[in-house]
């Protein structure tokens, strides 16, 4: 503490001489702003089951910019180098900082591999420095058979290494869990599934990382969920941040619910990595229940914008610094970043300005 009385004996000189010395009055280097992620579903491999669902007229406007139409159909792969190497170019242009690829064990069910293809053509790409990646984990049976863990936990770590990986909070790997609720049942007890990731968090330790910063994808009714000090969760995020209720309602009011997410996620006390939905309508998959109206690119870039101020405002309770977006590529499912046939780069562009109009001059 500055002792007052002393300082006024001091000479002009020796005063701006401890004005000029004390790390007090050096200028901080400026934290750099929030990071966006992007959550890739990779389910638009070749012969997907899901390209059926876009094949409808009033559904193609979602095609993605790799996507082929004919009188026949659609066909809707993604799963090639060049395609991916594209996708990583739209992604930097338009200022996504990495993507959060859902991670699939081979031997969930025969196909579950095929899912696996964005972060595996990522990786083989020459232009994977150009954005970083990180891992969703699934619960239940997408994790693989629970006496394969240790494997998948080698396979895990090899992957944290990866120079791109993206670390938060002093270099800390990041991965999130979505289906939280069924890694109790997954592993066979609640001792089971915190001694699971604690072994990941050891074997991490031991291969010279970080401990890795691990957010639940939960629901706003699981805030106080058996799982969250089990895994001992270090914050709480979201998949997609829907309201429950209410079919055919603007954007603006699946904003209001995302920003709900955020204060309620709050209320728990503890870190949270806020999500941003750029849509929610799962009509082509015969989703029931709310939709919403699909959102102009202005929309989408200004409700990140919004989710970047909340974080800038809540800094101890976002200490990752970053936002996550529903989704790079869930075409099918109402949310999107990823260029398209008809509107094309939109929405990145949108992104890119807004960003642009952030930074000071």
């Amino acid at each position: 503490m500055m002792r007052p009385i002393r300082l006024f004996t001091l000479s002009v000189f020796a005063i701006t001489t401890v004005l000029l010395l004390s790390p007090t009055t050096v200028a901080e280097s400026p934290q750099p702003p929030p990071t966006i992620g992007a959550i890739r579903w990779d389910g638009w491999f070749r012969d997907n089951p899901w390209e059926k669902n876009l094949a409808p007229a009033q559904w193609r406007y979602r095609l993605p910019f790799y996507a082929t139409t004919s009188n026949d159909g659609v066909q809707v792969c993604g799963d090639t180098q060049e395609t991916v190497d594209r996708e990583i170019a739209h992604a930097k242009a338009g200022g996504i900082a990495y993507w959060a690829f859902c991670y699939y064990h081979p031997k969930s069910w025969p196909q579950a591999d095929a899912y696996n293809y964005g972060w595996r053509r990522y990786l083989a790409s020459a232009h994977k420095k150009d954005i970083n990646f990180c891992f969703i984990l699934q619960g239940g049976s997408h994790l693989g058979p629970p006496g394969e863990w240790s494997a998948t936990v080698d396979e895990l770590v090899s992957r944290f290494k990866e120079p791109t990986y993206q670390r938060v909070c002093g270099n800390r790997p990041l991965l999130y869990v979505f289906a939280c609720e069924k890694l109790i049942p997954h592993f066979g007890s609640i001792q089971a599934a915190g001694d699971a990731f604690r072994q990941l968090r050891e074997a991490s330790k031991k291969a010279g990382l970080a401990d890795p910063y691990i957010a639940a994808q939960i629901w706003p009714s699981q805030l106080h969920a058996d799982f969250l000090d089990a895994v001992h969760f270090d914050a709480l995020s979201a998949y997609s941040a829907q309201g429950s209720t209410g079919e055919g309602e603007p954007y603006s009011r699946l904003v209001v619910s995302n920003q709900w997410y955020w204060a309620q996620y709050k209320t728990s006390g503890r870190e949270i990595i806020p999500t941003v939905n750029a849509g929610w309508d799962g009509r082509p998959r015969k989703y029931t229940g709310p939709w919403y109206e699909d959102a102009a690119p202005s929309e989408v870039a200004n409700a990140i914008g919004q989710a970047l101020d909340w974080v800038q405002a809540n800094l101890k309770t976002v200490p990752a610094r970053s936002v996550l977006v529903y989704a790079w590529n869930e075409h099918d499912e109402g949310g999107w970043l990823c260029p398209t046939l008809k509107e094309g780069t939109a929405r990145l562009d949108a992104i890119r300005n807004m960003l642009n109009a952030r930074r000071p001059r």
